[in-house]
């Protein structure tokens, strides 16, 4: 069997993955054109956005010229850069909504969370490339975890809670392309849901039983938020609950590694700690988004308000839609953050069904090629890179999506290329000329 690179511009170049993204970004500024056509600073939302378009496209000829494995050979000082920007943002970064993650450049403002979350992908490619003969031990999953984790802590000092939840997927899709083990993976995945679904359970308590009493079991469960005696009785429980787990199995002599009655355990124990942490450094809109997720009956004109102008708008665009520029909902000011995480309910406004069906088959169509480029990838570095890129921009449209019908909790991730944003409009721009610098590198069989 012989084996070829690719050359000349035809076979570089993925034309379907190149219109799909094109398609995309003519969709996304059209959407925040309209969508941001009776803000007062409509001019400066068309400046900025073409100045993001300007410079993202540079980034994306410097990622599909570039060869792609200069990353992995720097793969340590991309690391620390990423650091380094995370950490001087708290210092010296501008505070806007409530959080400190910011760059005041003058004519943009940047957020380098956008940049740490793209950049943390390639360094976890290289990374998982360098133990690709030992993803099947658990060391690699923990040392997976913790090379991303710094990065974690310090978005969410910011605290940007919504970026910091982008990390949970990206890991676990990267790990299972990698090789790790399927155990591990969920061993990673009762972490993850430990640690995410804690402030949405403090929350429901609160809002559905916000009269109860100190004798009542929802009063109980809020006090284990406040590192009291009820948090230790919880991990008292957890380690009893292991032990009679341990001495059951081998009375009935399961074949059971003992291993797993110790790591099970201190995977829910750090899962619950993690999830606390996360209850406590939460600000108060954040909380208001799981509120209007969980219980939007209690507050359609306070947190629930977003969403349910979401679902109005959507739906009362139809099937073709009121037309580009005659959306009510959003001209009206009825729909907040119209040009920015809800621009998909000015698109099912304004385009109907069609418009919206148009931006998830261009979406497919995008991360379908996606794992094409990683499938044709002439290294591991470069399959795993494409790997990491699918599965964030998966999430993203996953998460943006539903929360825009209702089906997910409001977490403020822009959808990348469509929402208003020119930290995110440049940064997606970047890693999609990375990915079709990977495919065209690959090799052909004969």
């Amino acid at each position: 069997m012989l084996i070829r690179a690719e050359t000349g511009v035809k076979g570089k170049i993925d034309w379907a993955f190149f219109a799909a993204a094109l398609g995309l970004l003519a969709m996304g500024t059209l959407s925040v054109f309209s969508a941001a056509n009776e803000l007062p600073y409509y001019g400066q939302v068309i400046q900025k956005h073409l100045s993001a378009l300007a410079l993202g496209g540079l980034l994306f000829l410097f990622g599909l010229t570039f060869n792609y494995q200069i990353f992995q050979d720097q793969a340590k000082v991309l690391y620390g850069v990423i650091i380094a920007v995370l950490v001087a943002v708290l210092l010296v970064g501008v505070t806007q909504r409530g959080q400190k993650a910011w760059f005041n450049l003058g004519f943009m403002t940047f957020q380098p969370a956008e940049l740490a979350r793209a950049s943390t992908i390639l360094v976890l490619a290289a990374f998982l490339d360098f133990r690709a003969r030992k993803t099947h031990e658990f060391a690699t999953v923990l040392m997976t975890v913790g090379v991303a984790a710094p990065v974690m802590m310090l978005i969410l000092k910011q605290p940007d809670f919504s970026t910091t939840l982008v990390f949970f997927p990206v890991l676990l899709g990267m790990l299972f392309c990698a090789g790790a083990s399927i155990a591990h993976l969920l061993a990673v995945t009762g972490f993850g849901f430990m640690a995410l679904s804690m402030p949405l359970f403090y929350t429901l308590c609160q809002v559905r039983y916000a009269e109860a009493g100190p004798g009542s079991w929802a009063y109980w469960i809020l006090q284990t938020s406040r590192f009291g005696a009820a948090t230790w009785i919880v991990v008292g429980s957890i380690i009893a609950a292991s032990v009679l787990a341990w001495r059951l199995a081998a009375m009935a002599r399961f074949h059971v590694r003992a291993v797993f009655f110790v790591v099970a355990p201190l995977i829910l124990i750090s899962g619950f700690f993690s999830g606390i942490m996360v209850h406590r450094q939460l600000k108060g809109y954040q909380r208001n988004r799981f509120v209007a997720f969980l219980a939007p009956e209690t507050d359609i004109q306070g947190a629930a308000y977003n969403v349910r102008q979401s679902q109005i708008a959507i739906g009362s665009g139809g099937v073709v839609g009121k037309g580009l520029f005659s959306g009510t909902q959003s001209r009206l000011g009825f729909l907040p953050e119209r040009h920015t995480d809800f621009v998909y309910a000015v698109v099912g406004e304004e385009l109907g069904f069609f418009g919206t069906m148009a931006i998830l088959s261009l979406y497919l169509a995008l991360i379908w090629r996606i794992v094409i480029a990683g499938r044709l990838a002439r290294d591991r570095f470069g399959f795993l890179i494409c790997c990491g890129m699918a599965t964030m921009y998966s999430f993203h449209l996953v998460l943006n999506v539903g929360m825009c019908l209702g089906l997910m909790p409001v977490a403020g991730i822009p959808l990348p290329l469509i929402s208003y944003g020119g930290s995110s409009l440049v940064i997606t721009l970047w890693t999609l000329g990375v990915v079709a610098n990977v495919y065209s590198r690959r090799y052909s069989l004969l």
